[in-house]
């Protein structure tokens, strides 16, 4: 039986030692939870993005990723006058959308959605072979 049991059933007024330790370790467990749990965000949150960079050829149009059944973005930037597209489906059913074009002014956004069942893939055509930097943002599983 701890000190503050018996000191309670023996009409003992209890001591302020017990009261305060017990106040500590519950500040400390706090701490230390809010500690992990803001570990564990600031992890999620850094592993969802990636940059990538491409060597792409001109000609074509060139696939830097292909996606099947997730949710996920493209982020490019440069170089100027390229062409992004997402490209849904497989052969002979494939369908283009959200076509771009690239100014190194802004940076644009290709996004896959619940269409990536079957395929997408994010791909670029280059006016000259070049390597290209565009970040890769998974936001399904």
């Amino acid at each position: 039986m701890s000190t503050f049991v018996a000191e309670r059933r023996f009409g003992k007024k209890p001591s302020a030692g017990n009261s305060t330790i017990r106040l500590a370790l519950l500040a400390g467990a706090l701490t230390a939870a809010v500690v992990f749990a803001q570990a564990i965000s600031a992890t999620a949150a850094q592993a969802a993005s990636v940059q990538r960079t491409d060597y792409v050829t001109a000609g074509d149009f060139r696939t830097v990723a292909t996606l099947w059944n997730t949710t996920a973005v493209g982020e490019f930037v440069c170089p100027a006058g390229a062409t992004i597209r997402v490209r849904y489906g497989v052969w002979p059913f494939e369908y283009n959308r959200q076509q771009q074009t690239l100014d190194c002014q802004s940076a644009k956004r290709l996004s896959v959605g619940a269409w990536s069942v079957t395929r997408a893939k994010l791909q670029i055509k280059v006016p000259e072979s070049t390597y290209v930097t565009w970040t890769y943002i998974v936001e399904g599983p």
